[in-house]
Parts: C-alpha cells; sequence; structure tokens
C-alpha cells in the first residue's frame, strides 16, 4: 500500500461516526470485578502524585486519569499491597511513555534523545530488579527514578520472575524505538509496521508479569514455556490492545495521532465503519481463543496436582480479569 499522509486520515477521519455493538456482551462470560481497597489506593496514587510529581506539566491530567480504578478492577482480588504495586507499574508505564508521546512528549521529535532515555531507563530497572551488573541507583529523571519503589517491592520475588519482567520491559523499550522510528516519518504507518511494535509497545506483557507476584503463585517452568501459555498472554495482548484502539480512537484524533488501529484500518479499507466492525471480531475471536487455548493448558497439566490445577485457575482468571478490567476502566475515560 502507498504511503498515506497521516495528516490526511486524521482530517477525513473527523468527519467520520461509528458505531460499536457488542463489545460489552462479548465479555459477558468473563468476570468483573472491583478491589474493596479501591479508595485506598485512590488515595495513596494520588498522595505519590502530589509528593513526587508535584511539578509536573501533566499533574492534573495524571489525577483525572483515576489509575486506582485502573488497578482496582484489573486486580479486583489481590491484597492491598500486591494491589499498590499493580496499579503503580502501569501508571509508570503511563507516565514513561508520556515523554515520547506523538503530541506532547518532550522527546517525541529527538530519536537520540529517546534513544538516550531508554537506556538510562533500562539500566535503572536493571539496578532496582537486582539484576544489572552496573549500580545505576538514581537518575535525574522523575519518572525513571520512580521505579525505585517497583523495584524494591519485587526484589522479594523471585529471580525467575524478576527476569520475566525485565525481559518485557527490554521488549518495551525495544518496540518503543521501531515506533518512534516510523513515527517521525509524515507518513501513516502500515498495518505490517504497526505489527512490528505493537505487541511490545502496549506494554501489556509488561504488566502480565507481575501478574504470578500479585497473586502468590510460581508456575513451573514446564507451564511457563508451554506454547499455549505463551499464546494466553499474545491473547490477552491482542484483546487489550483492540479495546483500547476502539475506544479511545476520537481522544487520539484529538491529540494528532494516528497509530491505532481505526485509522490504519481506515486507510485501507476506506469506511471507519468496517474498521470498527473488523476490531469486534478480532476481540470477539481473541475471547474464543483465549478460553479455548485455557483449556487445553488446564487438561495438559491440571490433573499434575491440585495446587498446579489452582495455580492455573487463578493465572487464567487474573488474564481474563486483566481485560474486562482494562473494558470497565476504558468506558470510564471515554
Amino acid at each position: 500500500m502507498a504511503s498515506v499522509a497521516r495528516i490526511d486520515v486524521i482530517k477525513r477521519l473527523q468527519h467520520e461516526t461509528i458505531t460499536i455493538k457488542g463489545l460489552r456482551s462479548a465479555f459477558a462470560g468473563w468476570p468483573f470485578g472491583i478491589n474493596q481497597h479501591l479508595d485506598q489506593v485512590r488515595a495513596d496514587v494520588e498522595y505519590t502524585l502530589r509528593s513526587r510529581f508535584k511539578n509536573h506539566p501533566k499533574l492534573q491530567k495524571l489525577l483525572r486519569g483515576d489509575y486506582g480504578l485502573l488497578g482496582a478492577t484489573w486486580w479486583p482480588c489481590v491484597n492491598y499491597n500486591e494491589l499498590l504495586l499493580a496499579t503503580y507499574l502501569p501508571l509508570w508505564l503511563f507516565m514513561w511513555d508520556d515523554e515520547l508521546d506523538s503530541d506532547v512528549g518532550e522527546l517525541t521529535h529527538n530519536f537520540n534523545a529517546g534513544q538516550l532515555y531508554r537506556a538510562e531507563t533500562l539500566e535503572f530497572v536493571k539496578t532496582h530488579l537486582g539484576l544489572g551488573d552496573q549500580v545505576v541507583t538514581t537518575s535525574s529523571n522523575g519518572v525513571i527514578q520512580s521505579f525505585d519503589h517497583i523495584g524494591a517491592a519485587l526484589r522479594s520475588s523471585c529471580i525467575d520472575q524478576r527476569r520475566t519482567l525485565l525481559k518485557e520491559i527490554q521488549f518495551f523499550m525495544d518496540t518503543s524505538e521501531v515506533e518512534q522510528s516510523l513515527r517521525l516519518r509524515t507518513g501513516l504507518v502500515t498495518l505490517d509496521e504497526f505489527s512490528r511494535y505493537r505487541p511490545g509497545t502496549s506494554a501489556v506483557r509488561v504488566v502480565l508479569a507481575i501478574n504470578q507476584y500479585c497473586y502468590g503463585i510460581d508456575l513451573p517452568a514446564y507451564v511457563t514455556e508451554d506454547p499455549d501459555y505463551d499464546a494466553l498472554w499474545h491473547l490477552t495482548n491482542v484483546n487489550i490492545c483492540s479495546v483500547n484502539d476502539l475506544l479511545s480512537v476520537k481522544k487520539e484524533l484529538a491529540h494528532g495521532s494516528a497509530e491505532s488501529l481505526i485509522p490504519i484500518l481506515y486507510a485501507e479499507l476506506g469506511s471507519a465503519q468496517k474498521a470498527a466492525e473488523q476490531i469486534m471480531r478480532i476481540i470477539t475471536l481473541s475471547i474464543a481463543e483465549f478460553d479455548q487455548t485455557a483449556e487445553r493448558l488446564v487438561a495438559r497439566h491440571g490433573g499434575n496436582s491440585a495446587k498446579l490445577a489452582k495455580e492455573l485457575e487463578t493465572f487464567i482468571i487474573g488474564c481474563r480479569y486483566d481485560c474486562t478490567g482494562n473494558l470497565a476502566w476504558r468506558y470510564v475515560h471515554l
């Protein structure tokens, strides 16, 4: 497909309307929930933002984001300390990515500065997860520095879980590099290009990497290395990315961004409604495939022990909660 100017797609889409049918009902068979500690986590997040980022130019936007609700809907069944950690990680990811965001980030148009930002972040994360060769204990960048309390909380988790988290953060950084380089062009990214970086820049896999810690489980390697286990991660990622792209398109276009599925599919299909309907099919299929894959994984390994069967079920339900929690939080912020 010939390159299409990003600005042209944005202008055309602003005159289009879409109707989204059946999104909530698609999740009817999956659990929704809100953590009992919602009010407390909201208060703690607000205190942290006001104390650590009192001079941040987007403080009010961050406060309106209600990240306490995000944590409480994604992890409705975990204890408070785990909930707080699970809430701070996506908040950190949102703030980190904002520096590179297509319309407001300070590093948006400076690829070399973006590279330094990614490199510094990775070394800082390694140190604070107890996995680095170098020792980088402080950063002049407040967002990078705020990973310190996340790393401190995770130091008690097993080394394999910390290595998994580091691997996913590395993937997030690598795909961020690809995304930034493509966004510096005037043309809209193609679906193939988008597919190269979106599984990583969504940061869903980074968040999934702490689920075992948050739920107090430790699945054996022969389960975590099973292709169906990895497929559940992939399908959770696809589901959350697709819901986000469907529900956030109006806000993204208003900010001058077209790097999401609706604009990209619109450029190919010529219809915003057809693009939305295709995304709905992706969401519906991801749910069906997740259920089938989960059933296979349990059938293959669940009979080994009652403990493993219970931990597998906890992991699977946790992924479903991540998806329904994302849907609930996104609806609040339409």
